[in-house]
Order: C-alpha cells, then structure tokens, then sequence
C-alpha cells in the first residue's frame, strides 16, 4: 500500500430470499454474501499485512491530555483538555493547522471550568463549558481559524435548520429559558420561558425547525424555531399528577407523551390528533428515534424495536443488536464482537433484515449518522487499521495501516488525527 492505491471491496447486497440466520444443517458451500464477507476481510487482512509501515511517513505529534475532546472545524483541527483536567487550573483549547499540525492558536478556559464539548455552526467554533462546581454553563464562541474569541452567551448550543443557534438555560425545576442569538454578533434575538417538562423539538436534516413546549396541564405551542413565532397551539391529556409528564419527545412529524403507566401515546405534532399508543417498559429510561421512516425504541437493556410511525404497529424485533442508527435509507447495527469493536452490519429499516456486513470494526469520530465512517481495528505486534465503511455501497476501502493504537481517530481528508490512550494526539499524513 505504499503507492497510495486506493482500494475498494464490494460487500453488496443479500439476496432478497436470503435469510439473515439460516438454520444449521447438512454442510454445503457458503452462500454469496458470507463468502464476500470473509473475502473482504482476508482481502484487507492481507493488505495490512502486507503495508509497510517502516516507509510509512512519520506521523506529526500534537499535544493532547489523556481523553481530551477534538473537532476538525473549518479545515482546522481543534483540542481541548479532557475529563481528567477537570479541577486543575491552565485548561486550554487549541487550534491547529492540518495537515501539519502547526499550533495556531491558544484558548484558555477561566479558572475552574471545564469543557462539555465542542461543536460548530456555519463554521463558527462552539466551546461549551461548565464549572466544575455550581454555575451556569457558558459558549464561546471561537474563529476556528485565529483561535479570536466573538461572543459568550450561557447555555447550552442547539443549531437551527436555518443556520442559527438557539440555547437552553434550564433550572433544576425543569423550567428555564430558550434563546435565539445571532451567529455574527451573538446578540439575543428572541427567547421563550420553558415549562417544567422542558423543551422537545421537530428537526430537520441540518438542525431544528420547531420548538414544541408541553405543560403538565396538557397544554401544548409549537414556535418556529428561526423566528420564535407560535405557529399553533393546542391540547393533549394532562399529566397522570398533574405535575410532569414522564415521557415527552418529538419525533418527526409526532408528539410522544406518556398516557399513564407503562404506555406512550402519539399525537400528529400539526392538529395534535391522537395517532396510537403502545406500552413501553418501565424497568428503565426509554426513547424512541426516527430511524429512517419508522420508529425505534430504545432502552438501556439494547435490542432494536421498530414501530410503523403511522399505525404504531410494531415492525420487527432483534435482540443481537446493541443498538442501531438511521444512516441515508438504511439502519446502522452492531453487536457484540472483541472488547471495543463491533459487527457491523445496515438493515432494512421495515424488515429488519441484513442488506450488507461490515465485519469487525471500532467505529472513529462522533458522528454515527453520516454515510461514510471510520472503521478502526487492532492488529498483531501493535499496529491498527483503518478503512473507511460507505454504508448506504456497501463497501470497505483501505485507508492506511498505523503503528500503535488509538483511542479514537478522525479522517480529515489528507491526514488521520488519532488520539493515543495515554494521552496526546498524531495526525499521520494519507491519500485523500
């Protein structure tokens, strides 16, 4: 692989009649998808073993605490101290060029705060802190590219369909403030008081389009999520105590909210007409997703549940899985495999059933919905693979084999940042 050849295995898809478990029984030869799996591993096995990672070029330290946080924002790579710097002074967050890795900016956090997390809209860098004992969580708003600070603003980020940001300043009674501020100047535009059960909102693909308020008296405003307009109002059964309800969610075009023990009854979020109701379990927190056109049901235990969002019929059922994720027009799904990797395998959302499979990978980065991830996987005398998975082709091409291993990495195109466990990052040059 020291050409820079890029290499791409097919995975396909199953065959319609192809059952995702056959049943054991006399032995006969592999069917089609089991056999382009095992090649596609034995292919990119074969391909590890043979790069030569003494021509490799050497790969450029940054320096990173251990677990720290990153982000690649508008062509930089961005790093913030991680968990285990909470309670020292002199956290900071730093900028750097790519693919060089060269410093170009230092952010310095104020005494006693530490950061939740990073993010980014329309290019402008979000630094979310907290401090470490009471007080109000802070955003920072940061040029990615100078590091320059534009404006702060409390709360908690939440990007809009529209390209705008609104935030959350919750109190511990449940109620609290939503803001709209403008992403230039960060000046407030509008806000709206939240009642006890919180904010819920309808999003689009790129961020939020409605903010739907739920009182415990049953009623319910449905403000446009660019302009803080009320759009409509209406009403739903009260809560069962009159106080909060245990469940309210909006997912995609319906009001979920509990209609007493046990149970999650659907309104249609427009005219708030009742839709279905279905029992959930009450041995732990549950909450449903839009997965690709239907719904799943997750809770702590794992398994996939999907439901048909129009009837509230249940679809399918599959307790392998640990969890799936939408990506484009199919699911994401992972069980179990070796310590932190997984089989990966896309469904059919309606079906449940395997159109492609990955194999054995630890996923890299934070964003599980995008098309095209990031496979890592341990090899012999300590070296890790890294591919990238396109999940709606079905297909696995090799990205590079790196020495050493590493807590998490992000592909930014000419170069793959990895994070190593006991701390600091290297940013190891690659094909785009």
């Amino acid at each position: 692989m020291a050409d820079g050849t890029s290499h791409v295995i097919e995975l396909g898809e199953m065959p319609h009649d192809e059952k995702a478990e056959p049943l054991p029984g006399p032995r006969r030869p592999p069917g089609p998808t089991v056999r382009v799996a095992a090649l596609c591993g034995a292919a990119l096995l074969t391909l590890a073993g043979a790069a030569p990672v003494a021509h490799r070029p050497p790969g450029v330290p940054v320096p990173a605490p251990q677990g720290a946080s990153f982000a690649i924002v508008a062509g930089r790579l961005v790093v913030a101290d991680g968990p285990g710097t909470v309670g020292r002074d002199g956290r900071v967050v730093t900028g750097h060029r790519l693919p060089g890795g060269e410093s170009l900016w230092q952010f310095v956090l104020p005494a006693g705060d530490h950061v939740l997390g990073l993010s980014s809209v329309a290019d402008v860098l979000l630094v979310t802190t907290s401090p470490a004992g009471a007080g109000d969580t802070i955003s920072t708003a940061l040029d990615p590219a100078s590091g320059t600070v534009r404006w702060r603003q409390a709360g908690y980020p939440v990007p809009t369909e529209s390209g705008g940001v609104l935030f959350e300043m919750p109190r511990a009674d449940g109620t609290g403030t939503i803001r709209s501020v403008d992403l230039a100047s960060g000046a407030a535009r509008w806000s709206l008081p939240l009642p006890g059960n919180g904010v819920a909102y309808r999003r689009g693909d790129r961020g939020v389009t409605e903010i739907v308020l739920v009182s415990a008296d049953g009623r319910v405003a449905v403000h446009d999520a660019g302009s803080g307009t009320l759009r409509h109002a209406g009403r739903v059964p009260p809560a069962a105590d009159r106080v909060s309800y245990r469940f309210t969610q909006v997912v995609a075009d319906l009001l979920l909210v509990d209609g007493g023990p046990g149970v999650v009854t659907a309104y249609g979020l427009d005219r708030l007409d009742r839709r279905w109701t279905v029992p959930v379990p009450l041995r732990s927190a549950a909450w449903f997703t839009d997965c690709a056109g239907v719904l799943c049901l997750h809770d702590e235990s794992g398994g996939a549940r999907t439901f048909d969002p129009a009837t509230g019929r249940q679809l399918w059922t599959d307790d392998r899985w640990l969890g799936v994720t939408p990506v484009d027009d199919r699911l994401l799904a992972a069980a179990p495999a070796i310590g932190l990797e997984m089989e990966l395998a896309t469904l059919d959302p309606r079906t449940g059933r395997v159109l492609a499979r990955f194999g054995r990978w630890r996923l890299g980065g934070a964003d599980r919905s995008a098309p095209r991830q990031l496979g890592l996987r341990r090899l012999p005398d300590d070296r890790t693979l890294v591919v990238a998975l396109d999940l709606p082709a079905g297909q696995v091409r090799f990205r590079a084999v790196l020495p050493g291993s590493g807590d998490d990495c992000m592909d930014a195109g000419t170069a793959l940042v990895c994070l190593r466990p006991s701390g600091g990052m290297v940013l190891w040059p690659v094909e785009g």
